[in-house]
């Protein structure tokens, strides 16, 4: 509608400037044809009066020849006749209007004309026509009052401004009906499905049955709708497929874990199986009081117990599931990570030392994030570090609160995040493998021993949570893998 406005007065605007134009020029075309038409006229009525009054000057007397003049004022109703002398100065009954210098032509026979303004503020047309009546210069002084000419100009603009009025409200009451059927609607219903589309909502195709450049257009949008909800879908499909893939892959990661964790896993279960049967078989021995009897059953009831714990984590940790972001106590993450790794750690002969930072009471370390997520990146890291020291080394983990400067991809300004740090005391990694350490199917084990995705998988989990992995490394004094994690607390909805 504002576009349709908008040419309407603009069309509008040009014609009443052409018209406008128009009339100014026809106005004062047709007025100086007017007014030379009265000098004109007052020219013959000089030519005529002048062979009269000046034969009867001169046969008949000065008297006479003014009564003639007089006679003549009495017919003509507008033009008034005067007897000048062109040569006098003084202010009398036969001096002209003009001054005297600017007749000195009319002596000579030139008809003279101007326009007048009178002391009362009338307009007047003087003509003056030489009269030979002697040695003396005489003329006639025609004076025309110009109220004829006055009258039709604004008779003329009064009929322009009445033309020009009625021309605009017809163009207008045109263009508005026809801008606002060809352009304003069509427009607006191209506006609100663009504002749809814009919102996401590709359904409900519009028609416009104007066959011209805007029906084009909404044929052209129709289909870019068609295409887009095409790709739409198949994104989604695609999105879909991705994320069941990197959930396989990450599934598939924890699993390859709980294999290296097996053989662990059977030791810590071989002592309390051991002392079980030994309880046992002094039960059914019958040798037992009843006071020995319950308390071998008790040590039963917590030996058993403990094994279903050390099996429980296990199968929390290969469990597979969809991501599901609650508030966490990192400390608590990394302390149940180091209890189902301890067994490994201890096959390797390499020592879990957790470090606890000091925190603040009103500032707890819980961050919103997916717990069995976070807990496979710290596996990963804590296994590969266990596997890189050798036997008599240790591995430090760590959980703590850093206002540190992130990387350009993930913001320019500082800001607090959360740390979990994962040192070992092995042979560091090379400054060529460090560089492609996150690209799937890159590791430093020997063959049989890793896939070369557990990095990748961690890496990616970690960027999933708007952080990010550093990795420092020497070769012969270690590597330090640093996980850094957004606060977030606020964003978060579920609860640890």
């Amino acid at each position: 509608m504002k576009l349709t406005l908008k040419l309407v007065f603009a069309v509008i605007a040009l014609i009443v400037v052409i018209l406008g134009t128009d009339a100014y020029f026809s106005v004062q075309r047709e007025s100086d044809f007017l007014r030379k038409e009265l000098e004109r006229k007052a020219y013959r009525i000089g030519n005529a009066m002048k062979e009269l009054v000046a034969d009867a000057w001169r046969h008949q007397g000065p008297e006479i020849a003014l009564s003639l003049i007089q006679a003549a004022n009495e017919r003509e109703r507008l033009t008034i006749i005067r007897w000048v002398w062109l040569d006098e100065t003084r202010e009398d009954r036969f001096s002209p209007k003009v001054p005297s210098d600017r007749l000195k032509k009319v002596p000579h026979g030139e008809p003279f004309a101007m326009l007048y303004r009178s002391p009362e503020g009338n307009s007047l047309l003087l003509t003056y026509v030489n009269v030979n009546v002697g040695k003396r210069p005489g003329a006639l002084e025609l004076s025309e009052p110009l109220t004829v000419v006055n009258d039709f100009v604004r008779t003329s603009i009064y009929h322009k401004i009445i033309l020009v009025a009625t021309v605009v409200a017809g163009i207008l009451g045109v263009m508005l009906i026809l801008g606002i059927w060809l352009v304003g609607w069509p427009l607006t219903r191209l506006t609100d499905k663009a504002r749809r589309v814009g919102a996401g909502d590709l359904s409900g195709p519009i028609e416009l049955k104007s066959r011209d450049e805007l029906s084009e257009l909404a044929v052209t949008l129709n289909q870019m709708c068609d295409r887009l909800a095409v790709s739409q879908q198949q994104a989604q499909q695609e999105a879909e497929a991705r994320i069941a893939t990197i959930e396989q892959l990450r599934h598939a990661d924890r699993l390859r874990t709980v294999g290296q964790l097996a053989s662990g896993v059977a030791h810590e279960l071989g002592t309390p199986l051991n002392v079980v049967t030994g309880r046992a078989s002094l039960i059914t021995s019958g040798r037992l009081p009843p006071e020995a009897i319950v308390e071998s059953a008790g040590i039963i009831k917590s030996q058993a117990e403990r094994m279903a714990g050390i099996i429980r984590k296990l199968l929390d940790f290969s469990r597979t599931g969809t991501s599901h972001r609650v508030l966490v106590d990192l400390p608590m993450i990394v302390r149940e990570t180091v209890q189902i790794l301890e067994s490994l750690s201890r096959k390797h002969g390499v020592a879990l030392i957790v470090v606890d930072t000091p925190t603040d009471d009103e500032k707890p370390m819980s961050a919103c994030v997916d717990a069995g997520q976070i807990q496979q990146v710290l596996t990963n890291l804590i296994v590969n570090a266990i596997q890189a020291t050798p036997s008599g080394g240790r591995v430090t983990i760590g959980v703590s609160r850093e206002q540190i400067q992130p990387p350009a991809d993930k913001g320019t300004t500082m800001g607090e995040y959360f740390c979990l740090s994962v040192e070992d005391t092995g042979q560091g990694i090379a400054e060529d493998v460090r560089d492609r350490l996150f690209e799937p199917f890159v590791t430093t084990k020997e063959v049989g021993q890793g896939t070369g995705l557990g990095l990748s998988i961690a890496y990616g989990i970690v960027r999933d949570h708007s952080g990010w992995i550093d990795v420092q490394s020497e070769i012969g004094r270690g590597s330090r893998f640093r996980v850094y994690l957004p606060e977030g607390n606020q964003a978060c909805q579920g609860e640890s």
